[in-house]
């Protein structure tokens, strides 16, 4: 059946082709067998209800200020390449190779409203042409194929003259990897899937057919054998430094506050770099955060370049079926584990609801997500789904809101990323352009949208803080916040405690002390 499904498919088209299985694997220890314990590139998301993952992408996608690299990772990569070839001619400058396909883009960055800056030529142009080139004949489940990776907030915001003091990490702006083949986890149906797309791009059909059952059968292969071993490490004492020291930034943090009482924003959230010594495998640290913060979505990516870890998020953002689903996470509060556990939930819900500054927060960030999803929907379908409902984690409760609207049929999904990701401030733009004078240094992939995009122009967004590990150094964002009512002494101390999680991780990871 599946067979006849790519020999009827027309050039352009992608078909799935899977197996299920009827069982739920351990995704974490199955993903360890496929990447050689995360040391290829390779990607792992494990959230409560699907997990995946894959170590062997098609396609790279890295952007770096106005260049851009997609490079070819395998011989079904070099095919996407060829056939998408001649659709660049947006850009400056685009060369084409059989391996890889580089050149540059200059952002537009004429000053128009916010709504017409939705359309403006931008680097989110070149990920179009990739994630949307080839046209799915079905969709048996989700996520099944397409790009997936991070990409800097303040390159989604590419339109914006953002100016920076410099770039400690020298990291790119974006990178993604186009997923042609992956393993799907369904945790509520206890099944797994091998999934593997024939990328129709001339009539091999049957080629394709076969290489597709080809990957699936290395996914088969693969449940059979033993998890490479981690790598021991000798423990070495922990080290860590910051990029600005507390002075320094709380005298940051009244500079933004000068601007709040001068009417020029209304909320920023500044931040500084935390830098420590990594002396264990990343997989292994991805293994004890996910360990120490149940309940949480996680992600873990090796890129070439280094290694991206998060776990939990500031917001969620869904675009399916015309529809726009955007969740906004707030306020939290830590967890007390008792034997009268539900009189300690009541009294944290109560908590969370009743003090001053943190009603006054949650409103304003409600307002900027309601603003924010109004841009992008036809008029009268936005709507507040959700309101300051209070969720509860094994570790922490947090207070988030979700909104939704229909996707004006003008835009995509992609353009609902650009009004919705935002780790400045409110209003974006100019916090934006206060935080990046102020700041020490560019956000990169610290403060990122992790991003699942698929051919069916659906998409699914995660607003997230991880950690990157590069040459054995763990770069940790820990970023606060500056609002009417807030206390700066206050939300220092919450920031790092809310980065105390990653070096946790990375002392138990078993490799410093």
């Amino acid at each position: 059946m599946l067979l006849e499904q790519v020999k009827d498919a027309k050039i352009g088209s992608i078909v799935p082709v899977y197996k299920e299985l009827n069982e739920e694997i351990d995704a974490l220890d199955f993903f360890r067998k496929l990447s050689n314990y995360g040391n290829k590139k390779s990607i792992l998301m494990q959230g409560n209800e699907k997990s995946f993952g894959s170590a062997d992408p098609c396609l790279m996608v890295v952007e770096r200020g106005n260049g851009f690299e997609i490079a070819a990772l395998s011989n079904t990569g070099k095919k996407f390449l060829s056939f998408i070839k001649k659709d660049f001619k947006f850009c400056d400058k685009a060369i084409y190779k059989k391996d890889r396909i580089y050149g540059t883009l200059t952002a537009a960055k004429k000053q128009v409203s916010e709504q017409e800056k939705l359309k403006q030529k931008s680097h989110l142009d070149i990920l179009r042409v990739i994630a949307f080139k080839f046209k799915p004949t079905s969709k048996p489940f989700s996520p099944y194929c397409g790009l997936f990776g991070t990409i800097s907030n303040d390159f989604i915001a590419g339109n914006e003259n953002l100016l920076f003091n410099e770039d400690k990490l020298s990291d790119p702006d974006c990178i993604l990897y186009f997923l042609d083949n992956m393993f799907i986890v369904d945790h509520k149906e206890k099944k797994t899937y091998f999934v593997a797309n024939a990328l129709v791009t001339d009539n091999k059909k049957e080629d394709a057919y076969r290489e597709c059952n080809k990957k699936i059968s290395g996914y088969e292969k693969s449940l059979a054998k033993k998890a490479p071993k981690a790598k021991k490490y000798k423990k070495k004492n922990m080290e860590t430094s910051y990029d600005a020291s507390n002075e320094e930034f709380l005298a940051l943090m009244r500079k933004l506050r000068s601007d709040i009482s001068d009417g020029n924003i209304l909320y920023a959230s500044p931040s500084r770099i935390i830098a420590a010594n990594c002396n264990a495998e990343p997989l292994g640290i991805y293994a004890k955060l996910k360990d120490n913060n149940p309940g949480s979505t996680l992600c873990f990516i090796n890129d070439g370049s280094g290694i991206t870890i998060s776990s939990g998020a500031e917001s969620f953002l869904s675009v399916y079926d015309r529809t726009v689903e955007f969740s906004i996470c707030t306020s939290r509060i830590q967890r007390e584990i008792s034997k009268d556990q539900t009189d300690n939930d009541n009294k944290h819900e109560a908590l969370l609801k009743a003090k001053e500054d943190e009603i006054f927060f949650n409103l304003m960030v409600l307002d900027d997500a309601r603003n924010s999803v109004a841009r992008i929907s036809e008029k009268g379908t936005r709507f507040v789904e959700k309101m300051f409902e209070v969720n509860k984690l094994p570790k922490y409760h947090y207070v988030s809101s979700t909104i939704k609207g229909t996707l004006k049929e003008c835009l995509d999904a992609l353009h609902a990323l650009s009004a919705t990701a935002n780790s400045s401030g409110i209003p974006k733009a100019s916090s934006m352009r206060l935080t990046s004078k102020v700041g020490k240094a560019k956000r990169p992939l610290n403060s990122c949208s992790l991003v699942r995009l698929s051919p069916d122009k659906e998409l699914y967004g995660m607003q997230i803080e991880p950690m990157r590990i590069k040459k054995s150094i763990a770069y940790i964002r820990a970023a606060s916040r500056v609002f009417y009512g807030s206390n700066d002494e206050k939300e220092l101390a919450a920031s790092d405690e809310r980065a105390s999680r990653f070096l946790d991780a990375l002392k138990s990871a078993g490799g410093v002390k």
